[in-house]
């Protein structure tokens, strides 16, 4: 094992089971969580995007537009969404006139991944492998237009894309070709463009800043390993494979969900899940997993997606068994909301398909 583990039970509130739902009662699954103080928002199978209540779970709205998978669901504000899809499009939504997209951005190729800049006026996109490119695409939010593209960065699916923070020109994308690029886009001249380069040895999953002044950036991998390197592209920590966590009776780790980093108390949290639908909250130490809790009961299959608020201590997560749940300090109503039925505990549908970056 190349991290140590240890339990922290005091770090974070312990959060309960408060609420849940089914998406549909079909085969769909949930693919993405997202949230703000006004809705939950969902992204499924069947392509459609749900709203909902965050205090009951009831649907609010039904947003339908895109043709294939979504790949990514962002709110913006309390009335703007943007979701990206394979189909090649990223739809922008205003809740106030939710009918149909007021924007629509055409990137021409699947779209695996999105992301958009602190003063919102650029959106960068990035392409699954079609022939022998994959794209990392610009678009102005204010026409529509795209205003670049950078064709020689990645060889493969551009997996995750995260703008900076606070500096609107600086971004970061991650690939199937185990590249972390780092961007300072001032010019789109992309030989100029490209700061710094992260090599993770494997296909990566998921990338992201973390640190006080975002100088960090973590990397979770197809093959579940996480590693922890500089802005720069030094490595701090590699912890390897994150399921050599698993403690047999206490703890089973199969998969990452993603990292989250918080701010107010500056710690970075691996978001980790099992198979049977446990969500373990593990805080991140060089060369050491914490497990703060394991939150079960609510999931009975891989959990794809956790939108949490460590501010507010309320966590949502999607899952395979098509379940929205709700999870906050306070245990609540566990069956789900009225007019759905009870989850079904069925064999996942996704098993062989949760590596995929498509």
């Amino acid at each position: 094992m190349a991290f140590q583990f240890s339990q922290a039970n005091d770090l974070l509130p312990q959060l309960h089971l408060n609420r849940s739902t089914l998406f549909s009662l079909d085969d769909s699954y949930i693919y993405d969580v997202n949230a703000n103080s006004s809705h939950v928002v969902v992204s499924a199978s069947n392509h459609q995007i749900k709203l909902y209540n965050p205090a009951t779970l009831s649907i609010a709205l039904t947003l339908d537009y895109h043709t294939e998978k979504i790949s990514k669901i962002l709110t913006h504000g309390e009335q703007m969404i943007f979701s990206a899809s394979m189909d090649g499009s990223i739809a922008r939504w205003d809740l106030r006139t939710p009918a149909s997209p007021v924007q629509i951005f055409q990137a021409h190729m699947p779209l695996c991944s999105f992301d958009i800049n602190s003063n919102e006026a650029m959106i960068a996109a990035g392409t699954e492998l079609v022939v022998s490119e994959a794209k990392l695409k610009f678009f102005d939010t204010r026409q529509t237009k795209q205003i670049a593209e950078f064709v020689e960065s990645h060889n493969d699916d551009i997996t995750h894309i995260q703008c900076h923070p606070t500096i609107p020109t600086q971004l970061i994308s991650a690939s199937t070709d185990g590249l972390i690029c780092n961007y300072s886009v001032e010019q789109f001249d992309e030989d100029e463009a490209i700061l710094s380069v992260i090599n993770s040895g494997s296909s990566v999953n998921r990338a992201g800043y973390f640190g006080p002044n975002s100088e960090y950036v973590y990397c979770l991998t197809h093959i579940e390993t996480l590693s922890l390197h500089s802005i720069e592209g030094d490595l701090i920590s590699d912890f390897q494979d994150i399921r050599k966590a698993t403690q047999p009776g206490l703890l089973e780790v199969d998969y990452a969900i993603d990292c989250q980093y918080d701010a107010a108390t500056q710690r970075l949290y691996l978001i980790a899940g099992s198979n049977s639908g446990d969500i373990n909250l593990m805080h991140v130490n060089v060369g050491q997993l914490q497990l703060c809790q394991s939150l079960k009961g609510g999931h009975t299959e891989v959990v794809r997606s956790v939108a949490w608020n460590p501010q507010t201590n309320i966590l949502y997560s999607g899952g395979e068994d098509s379940k929205l749940c709700t999870w906050t300090t306070t245990p609540g109503i566990i069956e789900p909301a009225s007019g759905n039925s009870v989850a079904r505990g069925v064999p996942s549908r996704m098993q062989a398909k949760r590596h995929s970056p498509y």
